[in-house]
């Protein structure tokens, strides 16, 4: 026993006077102490956004100045067409591996200001509100990069396009309940109306550049093939030519059926649902005023055509007909019911139009200021 505890209190020792090499991060490891699964001594260690960093990040603000236009045709009644200036503010953020030569980057945008004209098959008028909103991301791969700014390759993303200016909004009818007056045979009917909803979910494939002519100057673009796109929403300003419209209309006074006229009654907003193709492209040239600060300005342009189809419901309603009855102490002679009208009926249908085009188009300037660590 006393030979085991003079062997402790001698070990204790030994290990109290023995240096503390890895304790010491103030300098370089001895290649038998450190450890071989780092590359980096620790006192080399970088910070995020440093030069020598393997992963970028910008993150910012864009302004967009756009002119835009679409056209929707629907089926006989003809083409809807918009045009306008809108002023968009957007963010967006883009993060680069020199390990990998890849990148992500994401955006959203929203319209402040909403200005223009629209046209339709009943007329014609400003265009003062609406609702202009997008957002993407794109993955991509830098097949040809030098990790110093310059760089080409190839992308692949997604974009979400909400582009609905307000126009008209044809009235509707709304026939679950018909409010008659069994009396007079007088009736009527509800009404709604809704505001244009264009929507577009879009695939993008597209080669980017980017060349750092200094420390001080770049120059960025991009191209994209938008090689398939949905589109779906409301036609607002749809109606059908020569239909009635919502509102209270007098009952049939003859009682012979076949001379009661039925009217007929859009009852529900058009709902459109397609496909198309387009492309998307931006150039951007910026300049570095102070370090990671950079303002770029250029232009931006996308385009979508295609064709959808245009479905809608309808109503048949006769009117409450006016009923005889013959007179009990006049045989032969004729005299109201009661009650002297009879309940109105309603027969619906759906509609559908097939095939028909359409066009979205929006361009104009771009500028953006972004901080990169």
């Amino acid at each position: 026993m006393s030979r085991l505890a003079t062997s402790l209190v001698v070990l204790a020792a030994a290990a109290g006077s023995a240096p503390a090499f890895a304790a010491d991060w103030n300098s370089a490891s001895p290649e038998d102490i450190y450890r071989g699964a780092y590359s980096v001594e620790p006192q080399d260690w970088t910070e995020l956004g440093d030069d020598s960093d393997g992963i970028h990040m910008e993150t910012g603000l864009r302004y967009w100045y756009s002119m835009g236009s679409q056209t929707h045709h629907v089926g006989s009644a003809g083409d809807f067409e918009e045009s306008d200036t809108a002023h968009t503010l957007e963010g967006h953020i883009r993060i680069e591996d020199d390990a990998t030569s890849t990148y992500g980057k994401a955006w959203a945008g929203y319209t402040a200001a909403i200005n223009g004209t629209y046209s339709d098959p009943y007329g014609s008028a400003d265009v003062v509100d609406g609702v202009l909103g997008y957002a993407g991301a794109d993955f991509g791969w830098n097949a040809i990069s030098d990790n110093k700014g310059n760089g080409a390759g190839f992308f692949i993303g997604y974009n979400y396009w909400n582009n609905s200016p307000r126009t008209a909004r044809a009235n509707y009818a709304e026939v679950e309940t018909i409010d008659y007056d069994d009396q007079t045979g007088v009736w009527s009917i509800g009404g709604a109306s809704v505001d244009d909803r264009i929507e577009l979910n879009m695939l993008r494939l597209g080669i980017s550049g980017k060349a750092k002519i200094s420390d001080y100057f770049d120059i960025s673009a991009e191209v994209a093939a938008v090689p398939f796109a949905t589109i779906s929403g409301v036609i607002g300003g749809h109606a059908i030519m020569g239909s009635d419209e919502p509102g209270q209309y007098p009952g049939c006074s003859d009682p012979d059926p076949a001379l009661c006229a039925p009217y007929f009654f859009k009852t529900s907003p058009t709902e459109v649902n397609g496909w198309g193709y387009g492309a998307m492209g931006e150039l951007m040239a910026g300049i570095t005023p102070a370090e990671n600060i950079t303002f770029r300005i250029g232009g931006r342009a996308w385009y979508v055509g295609g064709t959808y189809d245009a479905t809608y419901s309808g109503a048949e309603v006769t009117p409450p007909i006016y009923q005889e009855i013959e007179d009990p102490d006049n045989p032969g002679t004729f005299i109201p019911a009661d009650p002297p009208y009879s309940e109105p009926s309603v027969a619906t249908e759906d509609f559908i139009e097939t095939a028909n085009p359409f066009s979205l188009f929006r361009y104009g300037l771009l500028a953006e200021l972004t901080y990169k660590f």
